[in-house]
């Protein structure tokens, strides 16, 4: 009797609400006799009578009574928990967890966001402002989706989906500029140099770079984000060498932006996810909306 099936209960609670085997039948889809053997079964696992049957409707016993009232609250109570549980899991749809490098999150990405929001405004978007390698170790924990940020050696256990290349730019200020339409790493051996710190991808190329060209640079200010970097440039405190991406709202700039000749390994910029990530809708919408943007910046 522990064991009794709540297709039987409901078929129960069906035919005691409407007193008829056939009313419950056409509501359940099944067939009258169906209805009238699946009351059967139930009658005799409980071992007493739910149901006085006469030629126009059945009648609930004053067992079946007991029975109705007790399983119609157990299943509300059931359908309740249903429903907190469906609840809980679409607000955990709607709450998105990602990581992305500083550089993009304070130029690039608030106008994301916001494009988004506009499309999804019961969305919630929980975003970790990382470098890349912190933000793999929250990949691998599991504790965000997806990151957006500069691929880097050794990535072996992870999925890098390039978007955009971003070389890097002088920002010159007007005390050090001479008027030159692009410039290498040897014509600023002279001159005051803003530079990433060295936890950074960017820095990372540009030590491979001189390492190569045999260049020493006099720099005089290292910072962990490019938009430290070009604050001070715009304060003519050196020359700052950046991503493109620094520069996509840098606001009002007191210097000129100027390509480097040097070939320099281009810094690729992409999606990156564990390979056994599974995206739900909202942040596949988000990521497509983010493969878009940067697009447009190529």
């Amino acid at each position: 009797m522990s064991n009794i099936n709540l297709k039987l209960l409901h078929t129960f609670l069906l035919a005691a609400e409407h007193e008829s085997f056939r009313k419950a039948a056409e509501e359940s889809n099944r067939s009258p006799s169906a209805v009238s053997m699946q009351i059967r079964d139930l009658e005799e696992q409980i071992g007493v009578l739910l149901f006085r049957r006469t030629p126009q409707k059945v009648l609930l016993t004053s067992e079946g009574r007991i029975l109705f009232e007790q399983a119609k609250r157990a299943l509300q109570e059931v359908q309740s928990g249903l429903d907190l549980l469906s609840e809980s899991a679409q607000s955990r749809s709607r709450h998105i967890r990602m990581a992305c490098v500083p550089t993009l999150a304070s130029g690039w990405l608030p106008n994301i966001l916001a494009t988004f929001k506009v499309r999804y405004p019961r969305s919630q978007v929980q975003l970790m402002e990382l470098s890349t390698t912190p933000m793999l170790e929250l990949l691998k924990r599991q504790d965000v989706e997806f990151g957006i940020g500069p691929q880097v050696p050794d990535m072996g256990d992870y999925e890098f989906e390039p978007m955009l290349e971003d070389p890097l730019f002088a920002c010159v200020p007007p005390v050090f500029d001479e008027g030159q339409a692009s410039t290498g790493f040897a014509d600023l051996v002279d001159k005051p140099v803003i530079l990433l710190s060295k936890t950074t991808a960017v820095r990372g190329l540009i030590d491979e770079t001189l390492e190569t060209l045999h260049v020493r640079l006099d720099v005089q200010f290292e910072v962990q984000a490019a938009t430290t970097a070009v604050a001070l440039a715009a304060s003519g405190l050196g020359i700052a060498i950046v991503p493109r991406v620094a520069l996509v709202q840098a606001g009002v700039q007191r210097f000129r932006v100027v390509p480097l000749s040097d070939q320099i390994k281009l810094r690729q910029i992409g999606l990156i996810t564990t390979r056994s990530s599974v995206r739900r809708p909202n942040t596949e919408q988000l990521i497509s909306l983010i493969r878009s943007s940067l697009s447009q910046l190529r």
